[in-house]
């Protein structure tokens, strides 16, 4: 079992029944007015439920909570959610790059990376193969250790845990503004929810595409930083 899956057995289990799981956690916020972390931004939230000018805010807030103990019950089932988020990334990357830059690509990977590649693959394989290489990066596993790390203290209670609803509706939120394409890729693979435990070496990766350089240089600019340290 990954470090991952195992740091969120406790919130798989509320996420096993999620649908009423949503109903008491939504119940107790109403009817106390207290909370508990970043649940205490979210769950204010629902006091737009009450007001007609803001059905809208309650409605998305109620499909974000449900879609994301959705893709909790999920994770489980995926064998690493994160190399899966990465190589999705790169798979719409790669695929606008034309077939000699795909040879600059794959020649970098057998260059600095052997161990990860040693002949011709297709435009999916070398996406794997990238988001391998960028996952098992010190700086990255080192972000994502601490993320989970300190994101699982929020499962203690159920109502701790709706706290980790408002860092990963965030976490999506911004992505879809920053990267919407992304996003919606994420989406569609229903793996938007846990874009925050990527997102500190993720936004960096995103923020290349504002340099003006073209996709193949955004590629092996950032293979080279990793391969080289």
């Amino acid at each position: 079992m990954s470090y991952l899956k195992l740091k969120l057995q406790a919130e798989r289990t509320i996420a096993l029944n999620f649908e009423k799981a949503l109903i008491e956690l939504q119940q107790t916020t109403l009817d106390t007015g207290r909370s508990v972390l970043s649940g205490a931004q979210r769950a204010s939230g629902y006091g737009s439920c009450f007001f007609d000018d803001y059905k809208d805010v309650c409605k998305q807030l109620k499909r974000e909570d449900l879609r994301y103990l959705k893709q909790l019950r999920m994770l489980f089932s995926r064998q690493d959610v994160v190399l899966d988020m990465v190589e999705i990334y790169f798979r719409k990357k790669l695929s606008r790059i034309d077939d000699n830059g795909i040879q600059n690509i794959q020649r970098l990977l057998a260059e600095k990376a052997s161990d990860y590649a040693s002949a011709k693959f297709s435009k999916i394989a070398i996406a794997q193969l990238i988001a391998l290489v960028i996952t098992e990066s010190r700086d990255f596993k080192k972000s994502h250790i601490k993320i989970i790390n300190t994101t699982s203290s929020y499962a203690v209670t159920a109502f701790k845990f709706y706290g980790k609803f408002e860092v990963a509706t965030k976490a999506a939120r911004k992505l879809r503004f920053d990267d919407a394409e992304y996003y919606f890729d994420l989406y569609n693979n229903n793996m938007e929810m846990f874009y925050y435990l990527i997102e500190p070496e993720m936004s960096k990766i995103i923020y290349l595409q504002k340099s003006g350089s073209t996709n193949e240089d955004q590629v092996l600019t950032l293979l080279n930083n990793i391969l080289t340290k």
